[in-house]
């Protein structure tokens, strides 16, 4: 990049042309890190993923027609696994989870650079600083989190996709957890995430020294209405067994419709017009893909999700349209499992959420931790703003 800063004044723009460092001479990039990424090199890498491997042909190039029409992005940042599998890895123990909010950190003190913690996650969400010889990884942006703000990637989304939310779970049913069959592994981790209205459940965790304002966080948190109560979001490769605790609702695709004579026409609901939104069957995204990815295989799972997004959209088009439920509604309504009191609160708080009830941050209380050993003021003193000194190769 010397060219860029250090080109002398001139008509045209300098470039950064890439220069092997073996032989000093221009070369022309063809692969690397991240290519499919980039949307540079998807027949090349991109055919190979395994979550492809149950698809026909026929799927597959229906999925490479979509790709050529949507960008499909899955933003991924680190899971907090409950079971994290480069916590396991570790040889100096550096990394653990914290136990009053359950982020995964890295101690850099601790750390000594083995890193099989980069080899260890599935996600691949762990990274080797070769300028401080330390590995690291996304803290959640804990500060931020013990003084009350969202983390800056979930503040940041303009597209207000992410929500943050309390989940009180039984630790105690873990192994229990990890241990079923793939097909299974979704409703296994949904089963140990406890209901925060449960008076037996507030119970146990104020037994446990689960403060009251962590409760009703718990209580008012939209990521367990999506994944316990709606049942709507799923886990990323829950197969690797590592309880990933970030969520996903599967993606809803627009309708299909064509242009004739410059008037819209629906090429879904044709055949049957109260079909208009089409149908589970008609889902140009591969059933097959998305359970590959979202539910270990098992498609039953993400089609009880569809069939519910798709209640939604039919209920909200009858409320429009008519201010009543017609018997095709209450039949999807039916279908998918939920009433019509639900529908229109996963609607709400899926396009219409306002800024407190996407982020339901509970105070973390560090203060609290550390009052049976120290005195906080002495210990607010003492530490300062952190890490006192810069982290360093060999320390």
């Amino acid at each position: 990049y010397d060219n860029l800063t250090n080109a002398p004044a001139g008509d045209d723009q300098p470039t950064a042309r890439p220069v092997s460092q073996i032989t000093g001479q221009p070369i022309e990039i063809k692969r690397g890190p991240n290519w499919d990424d980039d949307l540079s090199g998807s027949q090349v890498y991109a055919a190979n993923d395994p979550n492809l491997d149950d698809l026909t042909d026929d799927e597959r190039q229906m999925m490479f027609e979509i790709e050529r029409l949507v960008f499909f992005y899955l933003p991924r940042i680190c899971n907090h696994c409950l079971n994290a599998g480069c916590a396991a890895a570790c040889p100096s123990g550096a990394i653990y989870k914290r136990g009053e909010d359950g982020i995964v950190l890295v101690n850099q003190d601790q750390c000594r650079g083995w890193r099989m913690c980069v080899t260890a996650c599935p996600y691949k969400k762990v990274y080797y600083n070769w300028s401080t010889g330390k590995s690291e990884k996304c803290i959640l942006c804990y500060p931020r989190l013990e003084t009350g703000q969202a983390p800056a990637c979930f503040h940041s989304c303009v597209g207000r996709i992410r929500y943050l939310g309390v989940l009180l779970y039984d630790a105690d049913r873990i192994d229990e957890a990890v241990g079923v069959a793939d097909g299974d592994l979704v409703a296994a981790q949904r089963a140990i995430i406890m209901d925060p209205h449960d008076p037996a459940v507030i119970a146990s965790a104020k037994a446990n020294g689960v403060p009251q304002a962590m409760i009703d966080a718990a209580q008012k948190s939209p990521v367990y209405r999506f994944v316990k109560e709606w049942k709507l979001a799923l886990p990323l490769h829950p197969e690797f067994r590592t309880l990933p605790m970030l969520f996903y609702v599967p993606p809803m695709l627009p309708i299909q419709a064509l242009v004739n004579d410059g008037h819209i026409e629906v090429t879904q609901g044709n055949e049957d017009p109260s079909n208009y939104f089409g149908t589970l069957e008609q889902a140009r995204l591969p059933l097959r893909y998305m359970a590959r990815m979202f539910s270990a295989g098992n498609e039953d799972e993400v089609s009880a999700v569809y069939r519910k997004l798709i209640a939604v959209r039919i209920y909200r088009r009858a409320h429009n349209a008519s201010g009543e439920l017609n018997e095709a509604t209450r039949q999807a309504l039916d279908a998918a499992g939920i009433t019509a009191e639900e529908a229109p609160s996963i609607f709400e708080l899926t396009a219409k959420p306002t800024f407190d009830e996407r982020f339901v941050v509970p105070p973390l209380a560090r203060e609290e931790n550390i009052e049976s050993l120290v005195d906080p003021f002495n210990h607010k003193t003492e530490a300062g703003f952190g890490f006192r000194r810069d982290a360093k190769r060999g320390q």
